[in-house]
């Protein structure tokens, strides 16, 4: 009697063994890694406000001058993180200029590189099925006397590559430009063309962000529909649609919706005038309290949506938006990056950024680059006053030897010596 019940008690203990075996195994696969939240203190909030003050004034100003017919597609972050680089190289009043220009105000540069060190190591966690890639490099010219101080605060905060190279070389310009390939997965093949002969160093940002929908688009339910231009003419184009859970608001101006990303870490916002508006007319009133007021009204719904498919790329010189923002002393022939390097005075010489973003039923992929280029400035000598108007010696001479023909000595001009 005793092996039955033995016998009976072993197959217990392991079915439950197996069961209890089974359920944690069926739990740790229910449990799905949802990443780590952005953890910002209050300083670091507080400069998140201001990055977005500073994109919709460049998004503004940028937006100004682009033709009603033609894409615009731009990041202000990565102009941040560059110009925040280059920031840490400024002195006096450039710096002041740069501070303005960025809204970096009221943050002493400590805690300018501890925020953009918060979001370049913890953005790319926030969603594991969300790729974001944040790089950022130095490249500077071979020979040139770079402060380690500098250098040392760029690589630790922004996590910068720092590299010097021969300039001169020609695989130079493809060297930085298949740092710039690699970092957007080739979205953005190059950012430089070529090498100037002051150019002595450029400061790169480079983004990444590849995430689906939350609730993906069935292409089966994609079709073509008409899409109104602002003249009041249309175009077809490829609609995705579906009901999907999203965050709306409508009011008399704007139809704004945000369709959220992976696990709701990243999400995609389209603001859509109201019939009879202009993007320019919504465009003239955003700023970042505008914004929040609309992020502050979304509420949960279950829709049926319908948006375009869209793929382009969109690339700029953001010189004279960034004068125009106030940092037109960094470019000039008195500006002063004393903290980069004491060998020769420089000037910022151009902002570049290239972008690129395709959306489809699956999701979201797009990039930019940044690149902000250093050059040595040329200090003009002072004009000279050419006037001869007392006794001088003088010479003929064959230019190209430097043989002198004739020499002699004007005393007066006025005597016509005959001996």
């Amino acid at each position: 009697m005793k092996k039955p019940i033995l016998k009976s008690y072993i197959f217990t203990l392991l079915g439950i063994t197996l069961c209890f075996a089974a359920c944690k195994k069926d739990a740790t696969k229910s449990k799905p890694n949802v990443g780590k939240p952005l953890v910002l203190d209050a300083i670091e909030q507080q400069k998140v406000v201001t990055d977005n003050a500073f994109s919709f004034k460049l998004f503004d100003n940028m937006a100004a001058s682009n033709n009603t017919d033609s894409n615009l597609f731009i990041s202000p972050l990565s102009v941040s993180f560059a110009m925040g680089m280059t920031s840490n190289g400024a002195n006096g009043a450039t710096l002041s200029a740069i501070r303005n220009a960025m809204d970096f105000n009221n943050f002493t540069q400590a805690q300018l590189n501890a925020y953009y060190n918060n979001l370049v190591t913890n953005l790319p966690e926030l969603d594991p099925n969300t790729t974001l890639k944040i790089a950022n490099s130095i490249w500077y010219r071979q020979g040139f006397d770079v402060l380690p101080a500098f250098l040392s605060t760029n690589s630790t905060n922004y996590k910068a590559e720092v590299q010097a190279l021969d300039f001169t070389s020609p695989s130079a310009v493809s060297t930085i430009n298949d740092w710039v390939s690699n970092q957007t997965n080739g979205k953005i093949s190059s950012i430089i063309a070529t090498i100037p002969p002051l150019e002595v160093m450029y400061l790169i940002n480079a983004l990444y962000f590849k995430s689906t929908w939350k609730e993906k688009f069935d292409p089966a339910q994609t079709t073509s529909k008409p899409f109104y231009l602002a003249d009041g003419s249309q175009v077809q184009t490829k609609f995705m649609q579906a009901d999907n859970d999203i965050n709306g608001y409508v009011d008399n101006n704007v139809t704004v919706m945000e369709m959220p990303y992976s696990n709701s870490r990243y999400s995609m916002v389209i603001v859509e005038p109201a019939q009879g508006k202009t993007v320019d007319d919504i465009r003239a009133g955003l700023d970042s309290v505008q914004w929040e007021t609309w992020m502050s009204k979304l509420s949960p719904s279950r829709e049926n949506i319908a948006v375009p498919k869209f793929t382009f790329s969109y690339g700029a010189k953001l010189n004279d938006a960034l004068t125009d923002l106030g940092m037109g002393l960094a470019f000039s022939d008195t500006a002063d990056f004393s903290l980069i390097s004491t060998q020769d005075p420089l000037h910022i010489t151009d902002v570049e950024q290239k972008a690129f973003i395709a959306v489809d039923e699956s999701g979201t992929e797009a990039a930019a680059v940044t690149s902000v280029g250093v050059g040595v400035t040329v200090v003009a000598a002072p004009s000279q006053a050419y006037i001869i108007n007392r006794p001088f010696i003088f010479a003929i001479r064959e230019m190209s030897s430097g043989l002198i023909l004739f020499t002699g000595i004007m005393n007066n001009p006025t005597l016509a010596n005959t001996n």
